[in-house]
């Protein structure tokens, strides 16, 4: 395990690659197909507190398979899997193509490099405070100019929709520059501790489960405030709000049926819940630094935690490639996704996310349980 290395070709022919390989690819087509198809996933009891109408374990598959494979071919073979095996409920697939492609793929490659890449104590503190200060960046700054925007939030009001979002005071966006602010400070905390030496033998395990648990009540608890806070949107509204096309577009992505609901955060922005819920995780990755560096200056890895770095990337790149100006560009300018359907955008793959963070969570300390046992 010590030589594994996530861009050396070879080792995709080891055992463990090759095995995680057919694993995951085999489960993505029965998470992302079968159990879609035959509508095993739907869960009407549901639909009043959470969506998307459909939950689907994908992701939790690409989570789980590419870090046990620790090779850049396994996820590129999985990801595609999943691209291929992607469920549509309309006869062809017209509006979001390269939407699958970037959640698959993206997805199954930063899965398999986080969770592969061997590094100091030091540099995973760096890591942290980059990645998880970027994607607060992304947060408040999509929010930012939809709230300077204005345009995004008017068809909610006109729908009476209540709908969270980041507001104008004095002409100012507060809150949008409150959560970059933090973010900012969150990414200088974590560069300034990186650059301290600390080398320290530790007993036991107490600061890889304080971390673990701090992982875990970030993700329960923003999935139980989506659950207590949301508003669902019926398919009449949503065609309202969004258009037609647009609405066809969060069928295809999320709900997995003609006529879909959706869903919007009325209590807190929903831009800002993975941002908030990525400061979380990074705080609990930093303690597991500190046991498996044994301080800073050790070498550690970040295996199955290495996942939990993937947040609010894939949605970002989806309404930049989907947005006005790019499709111009391509000639594609037929179809864009109105600002107003970034809201139920980020809100739907939070919302499935974190479904995913949770279950790859649990099958994560399944696997070490076992592995555990069988050292013993």
């Amino acid at each position: 395990m010590t030589n594994v290395k996530y861009f050396h070709l070879g080792q995709f022919f080891s055992l463990r690659a090759l095995l995680s390989t057919v694993f995951g690819v085999g489960l993505v087509a029965v998470t992302e197909f079968l159990l879609p198809w035959r509508g095993i996933l739907q869960v009407e009891a549901l639909w009043d507190w959470i969506t998307p109408i459909t939950i689907t374990f994908t992701l939790a598959a690409i989570f789980v398979s590419c870090a046990m494979a620790k090779n850049v071919v396994a996820s590129v073979l999985i990801g595609t899997a999943a691209v291929l095996s992607f469920f549509n409920p309309y006869e062809t697939v017209e509006l979001g193509l390269a939407a699958i492609f970037f959640i698959f793929i993206v997805t199954a490659f930063f899965a398999g490099f986080f969770a592969t890449k061997e590094m100091t104590g030091r540099t995973g503190l760096l890591l942290i405070g980059i990645v998880f200060g970027l994607q607060g960046l992304i947060g408040s700054g999509v929010s930012m100019f939809l709230t300077l925007y204005q345009e995004a939030q008017i068809f909610f009001h006109v729908n009476s929709v209540g709908i969270a979002y980041g507001s104008l005071i004095s002409g100012f966006p507060v809150f949008d520059a409150i959560l970059a602010a933090f973010s900012l400070i969150f990414m200088f905390v974590f560069i300034i501790i990186s650059r301290k030496v600390v080398t320290k033998q530790i007993d036991g395990k107490k600061f890889e489960i304080i971390g673990q648990i701090i992982i875990f009540l970030s993700i329960t608890g923003a999935l139980a405030f989506i659950v207590l806070s949301n508003n669902i949107i019926d398919y009449k509204t949503a065609v309202s709000i969004f258009g037609e096309t647009n609405t066809q577009f969060l069928d295809e992505m999320f709900s997995k049926v003609p006529r879909g609901s959706f869903m919007v955060i009325r209590v807190l922005n929903g831009l800002y819940i993975l941002p908030i819920v990525g400061f979380g995780i990074g705080i609990g990755l930093a303690f597991i630094i500190y046991q498996r560096a044994e301080g800073t200056s050790g070498n550690m890895r970040f295996n199955f935690e290495g996942p939990f770095f993937i947040l609010n990337l894939v949605p970002f790149l989806i309404i930049c490639l989907y947005s006005y100006p790019v499709q111009i560009l391509f000639d594609e300018g037929n179809f864009y996704l109105h600002s107003a359907t970034w809201f139920p955008i980020f809100t739907e793959f939070t919302s499935l996310l974190l479904i995913n963070l949770l279950a790859a969570y649990l099958i994560f300390k399944i696997i070490t349980i076992i592995k555990l046992i069988v050292k013993k």
